[in-house]
């Protein structure tokens, strides 16, 4: 791949997922959002604040910057040393991070929550993305990687099947020419035929596919594809919506807010896939310059590519 495209689709893919979540996060646990009320708040707000998806999604790339792979023990150091009460954390993740902050160990705590089934949630897929792209070329990397990644706070099966399938869906996009058309028949077949595991994320991404080729509305998405917190109900939504707007990326957060529920990290996992897909030129200008911590966002998007440059140069 040309190395500023492959560049410009790093610094797409965090920028985006950024944004997604800032501007998702007006709308979260709202059911009905009308693209009138998205579009107006936009204009009217000075500064898009991310949440704790893109904080953790920070600490992730800036864990396998500094250790060039995923690290378990300094991932969830990094994400200890970053925490922010403010930025809206779920509460299992809040009692993980302290858990292990007083002395136990990642896997202890990790496995301790929700009665000891671990977490499901989409924690682990929201922030995943710098997995997707520090492995874009290593399909089984990538999928260890992201299992790792996963481990240290969401550690149930359906959890981390959510990160390795957010995972595998950015590095197709980066992989993908935005000039030739994104292939989604070829993504969501390697997606339901080799990558998940589980019959709920199967039938899920099944119903992704059908959904591509008619028209549906958004009472229909929600129905079969869901907009919550659970991993199963959010990631193959973020699939659709990116798939179905593969050509826009303004067009693809907008439409992933107005689904309600999860507003932030659906949107975020938007982001980040069209992000990856279209690169950073396809970000709107006008929503980059009120992102909160932009520069530093996609100074480290550019940290991370040089790493990656680095390694594959050797």
């Amino acid at each position: 791949m040309f190395k500023e495209g492959l560049r410009s689709k790093f610094l797409g893919c965090m920028v985006g997922a950024a944004i997604g979540d800032a501007v998702g996060a007006f709308f979260e646990g709202r059911w009905r959002i009308s693209l009138e009320e998205v579009t107006a708040r936009l204009l009217e707000e000075p500064t898009l604040r991310y949440t704790d998806d893109t904080e953790m999604t920070i600490g992730l790339a800036e864990s396998i910057i500094r250790n060039k792979r995923v690290e378990p023990d300094d991932l969830i150091k990094t994400f200890i040393e970053n925490f922010d009460p403010s930025r809206g954390y779920g509460w299992g993740t809040i009692k993980v991070l302290r858990r292990v902050e007083r002395g136990e160990s990642w896997r202890e705590a990790s496995g301790k929550a929700f009665g000891g089934e671990g977490s499901f949630g989409n924690g682990a897929a929201m922030r995943v993305s710098p997995v997707g792209l520090f492995y874009y070329d290593d399909p089984e990397g990538l999928v260890t990687a992201a299992e790792l990644s996963s481990l240290v706070t969401h550690s149930n099966p359906l959890g981390i099947e959510g990160a390795v399938v957010q995972a595998y869906s950015v590095s197709m996009a980066v992989k993908s020419d935005p000039r030739e058309g994104f292939r989604w028949k070829d993504l969501l077949e390697d997606l339901i035929g080799k990558i998940a595991r589980t019959e709920v994320f199967r039938r899920k991404l099944q119903a992704v596919k059908e959904s591509l080729t008619k028209k549906v509305d958004r009472e229909e998405v929600v129905e079969k594809l869901g907009n919550g917190v659970e991993a199963f109900n959010s990631v193959p939504t973020a699939i659709y919506v990116f798939l179905k707007n593969s050509k826009d990326f303004r067009a693809a957060i907008l439409d992933a807010v107005c689904l309600g529920g999860d507003t932030d990290t659906i949107a975020s996992m938007v982001g980040a896939l069209s992000g990856s897909y279209l690169g950073f030129q396809a970000i709107p200008d006008e929503w980059f310059r009120k992102l909160e911590d932009g520069e530093y966002i996609r100074g480290l998007a550019e940290k991370l590519w040089e790493t990656k440059v680095s390694l594959i140069s050797r």
